[in-house]
């Protein structure tokens, strides 16, 4: 059998909003409190780029992740330019063969040809396929201080594994990245990720799949990247489903409404199994998170 963690490669749709995000910020060409005109779609050759739930407006970087605006993510993209974003990319280890202790791992399909569409395809998430564990990977590197560590599934220590840890993006922009993912738990797509007690971040992903070398608008795969507690992370929860169906007639199947309270109800589960405390007595926390983009 196939296994789909390491093996498998798929697009990870708008989780990838987090590293087009992270390489913004990291490149020192965007600022954190920079907008960027989502009023209307963007037109590349024939192709339009809109947003799910267009804002048609200025967005702030905070609102573009929050509201997942495709618009908003391809013009940081823009700024940064495509041999900024593929030299990102090869530096937070997405565009080679993951290595593991395991015999079969999947190698990423990047776009065959670099132009100023696949580009901003590949800033949200289309047009490149990455294994669940590689995308795991370096987003682990954007919550613990820009660290990227090549997974293992033996036991390490701290001490062993700082030794393998390479600097992939600054400790401020880890920093903003975990504001950004707690932000989008509290007041984004993220919100039915919460969990009383911990602070959850994550960042929501819907891709549509690939069937007989065609997209398929009726058949989705989507994708919760979740990280806890995010004053201090420890722990990356990344759950994916395969083909969500609506859970009841006239709403929809994206990732906020199953992907989402699923990556929360895991932790719910595992948070007490290892040894985090829910902290229930930090009512300010909310307000502190928002006010650090005035």
């Amino acid at each position: 059998a196939l296994n789909r963690a390491t093996v498998g490669v798929y697009e990870m749709g708008s989780t990838f909003k987090a590293f087009t995000t992270a390489m913004a910020l990291d490149s020192g060409l965007v600022n954190i409190r920079d907008t960027f005109d989502a009023t209307r779609p963007l037109r590349v050759a024939k192709f339009t780029i809109d947003d799910f739930h267009g804002k048609r407006r200025w967005l702030s970087v905070p609102e573009i992740f929050i509201y997942s605006s495709n618009i908003g993510t391809a013009r940081m993209a823009m700024t940064v330019g495509i041999d900024g974003q593929r030299e990102f990319l090869a530096r937070m280890g997405l565009l080679s063969t993951l290595k593991t202790e395991l015999p079969e791992t999947g190698a990423p399909l990047p776009p065959r040809k670099w132009s100023k569409l696949s580009s901003i395809t590949v800033s949200f998430g289309h047009g490149i396929s990455v294994s669940p564990l590689q995308t795991a990977v370096a987003a682990a590197a954007l919550m613990n201080g820009g660290k990227l560590i090549p997974p293992t599934f033996r036991k390490r220590s701290a001490e062993e594994a700082a030794a393998l840890a390479d600097p992939v993006v600054s400790p401020a922009t880890s920093e903003m990245m975990r504001r950004l993912m707690r932000l989008n738990v509290l007041k984004g797509s993220g919100r039915r990720a919460a969990v009383p007690g911990y602070l959850v971040g994550g960042k929501t992903g819907t891709a549509e799949k690939v069937v007989n070398g065609r997209y398929d608008s009726s058949k989705r795969r989507n994708a919760f990247l979740a990280a806890f507690p995010m004053d201090k992370p420890r722990y990356l929860v990344l759950t994916v489903i395969d083909e969500p169906k609506p859970e009841r007639a006239g709403i929809g199947a994206t990732a906020g409404l199953n992907a989402a309270p699923t990556a929360g109800a895991i932790i719910r589960r595992i948070a007490p199994m290892l040894g985090i405390e829910p902290n229930l007595d930090n009512p300010d926390e909310p307000a502190t998170t928002l006010a650090s983009f005035n």
